[in-house]
């Protein structure tokens, strides 16, 4: 491709992308307290239910505590 190649294509790119506005239109972190402070954080009971079966299966086979400490 020749250099006026370019340059036509680089106006052409600049033509149909209008410029991208970076300012922020107000300050987002009063948002992001304000949903944490509102969302409470809850363990689903199926994840109680993985840890129990594997506080089990450790207690039951203890050398998978071994095996899964060599694949770590």
């Amino acid at each position: 491709m020749t250099e006026h190649n370019d340059r036509e294509i680089r106006d052409a790119l600049k033509q149909s992308f209008p410029p991208v506005n970076t300012e922020l239109r107000r300050d987002l972190w009063p948002d992001v307290l304000r949903k944490l402070d509102v969302r409470p954080v809850g363990v689903p009971w199926y994840d109680w239910a993985l840890v129990g079966l594997s506080a089990v299966m450790f207690l039951a086979f203890p050398r998978l505590v071994l095996l899964f400490a060599y694949h770590l």
